[in-house]
């Protein structure tokens, strides 16, 4: 009995030391899955020119030539698989320097592909908004406020205004009378909408939020969210003696919340620089083509170096001589950061490939006509569990990233789309009821508009949930439409 538990605490031993192992490579993966390809290349060449341990690898690789497996593959399994394989404790061996190289995923470099293009598809990160808004149970009025508020944030996703002025300008230019509790509570459901901090009234909340959708468990947050509340004028100038002294805290202790920080989205709408009206150049995260064996799909690289760990740091600790124990922890530390991302730059990769195929196996028709009426009900969780991830992680791939198809470049996020029964009790798509109340309008007789009853009836759906979409899309009442 006595060496069943030995036994057994040694296993929980490793167990809580490979899980130490890993949260590293976790959070490294999470904060460079949520880069756009611009910011993920100015990046990588950052970490280039800050850590000598990390060096571009110049060996030429080949462009795709089929090699991304079609849409019925297995490949999400395999790839959990090989991520287990491969970042393992021996990996993070400090002792132990191998030069890693992510040259194994599909990928292209094709100049008419890689440069920017103009987006295709105009669904923009504002109907992104309301689609989350149309799946929340809100009164008429609280509809009303939502319109006015997503259509109030800023470039990075903030309400910088306060909601007292909001609750002002909205009556005064929309005719929307509510009280300053009523806009607040309507405020705090936007901020529970993806991507998480969206709806802070400035970087400050908005830090706060994500920190406060990260587990209760995690031994940091309830910390990094009290420094963030009480302390935020200090953390932000770095005054690490201030905040110790004031927190109780050790230096250590608060250089891993500084970590936890980093990895946090600092503008949770950066990827609203597309809008409704706005056609935006963008460089296509992925490539999409049908194939009579299915679908290829493949990573864009474009010009974002390789890296590897450099064999010279490498030699350099593998011989002693000639140096002090200093100069050996200086490189050691060095050499390990640069593991680290160099891992999280592979890891990103197979990532992002997995989810996009895990997004084309679910939506095949659309990607064979481009025709968003064929898409299905689809959410992050559903992408997530073919994977074998969590839902925060697919979000952090689809958040800004593009994929260029045979109609057109697509933004990933645009193809999420929330379901409801209708009154035939079938799963609907809410993105393909709107398309055809849209086509149903655009075709209607000009003297006799579709009042919102027969609206109803001719889509199966129920009035209220016309009337919703209606506003939504922005379409006048029948009698306007004359």
């Amino acid at each position: 009995m006595q060496k069943q538990v030995i036994r057994e605490k040694q296993t929980l031993a490793q167990v809580e030391e490979q899980v130490q192992v890993m949260k590293p490579l976790l959070q490294a993966e999470i904060r460079v899955l949520r880069m756009s390809q611009q910011e993920f290349e100015q990046d990588v060449r950052t970490q280039l020119d800050t850590n000598p341990a990390l060096e571009e690898d110049t060996d030429d690789f080949s462009e795709a030539d089929g090699t991304a497996d079609s849409e019925h593959d297995n490949s999400a399994a395999d790839a959990e698989q090989n991520d287990k394989t491969e970042y393992s404790q021996e990996d993070y061996d400090k002792e132990r320097i191998d030069d890693y190289s992510p040259d194994d995923i599909p990928t292209y470099y094709d100049p008419d592909r890689t440069r920017e293009r103009v987006i295709a598809d105009q669904t923009s990160f504002y109907e992104s908004l309301r689609d989350q808004a149309a799946s929340c149970d809100l009164t008429p009025k609280q509809e009303s406020i939502m319109e006015y508020l997503i259509g109030s944030l800023d470039e990075d996703g903030f309400l910088r205004k306060s909601i007292r002025i909001l609750r002002d300008e909205m009556e005064i230019y929309d005719g929307i009378e509510a009280s300053v509790q009523e806009v607040g509570e309507v405020v705090s459901i936007l901020q529970g909408f993806e991507p998480v901090g969206i709806g802070a009234k400035d970087l400050q909340e908005s830090l706060i939020i994500q920190l406060r959708n990260i587990k209760r468990d995690h031994p940091y947050r309830d910390l990094a969210i009290d420094i963030l509340s009480r302390g935020f004028d200090d953390y932000k100038n770095k005054r690490y003696d201030k905040l110790c002294t004031r927190f109780k805290i050790t230096r250590e202790e608060l250089d891993r919340i500084y970590s936890m920080v980093r990895h946090l989205n600092p503008r949770p709408g950066g990827s609203m620089a597309a809008s409704d009206n706005v056609a935006m150049p963008i460089s296509p995260d992925f490539y999409v083509e049908e194939t009579d064996d299915g679908f290829t799909i493949g990573l864009n690289n474009g010009h974002i170096p390789k890296v590897k760990v450099s064999s010279a740091y490498s030699d350099f600790l593998s011989s002693s001589s000639g140096s002090t124990a200093t100069e050996q922890e200086a490189v050691r530390r060095q050499v390990s950061e640069a593991k680290l991302y160099v891992a999280a730059v592979r890891q990103r990769q197979h990532t992002m490939l997995e989810t996009m195929r895990a997004i084309v196996h679910l939506q095949p028709k659309y990607f064979r006509d481009g025709d968003r009426s064929l898409l299905h009900p689809m959410t992050q969780k559903d992408v997530a569990d073919i994977i074998h991830r969590d839902p925060s992680t697919v979000s952090g791939v689809v958040s800004n990233k593009y994929a260029d198809t045979p109609f057109g470049i697509v933004a990933l996020a645009s193809l999420f789309t929330q379901s409801f029964i209708n009154q035939q009790g079938e799963e609907v798509s809410r993105e393909a009821v709107r398309i055809k109340m849209r086509e149903l309008i655009k075709s209607e007789d000009p003297l006799h508009p579709l009042s919102d009853d027969e609206l109803a009836e001719k889509l199966g759906i129920a009035r209220r949930t016309v009337a919703k979409y209606r506003k939504q899309m922005r379409i006048p009442v029948a009698r306007l439409r004359r």
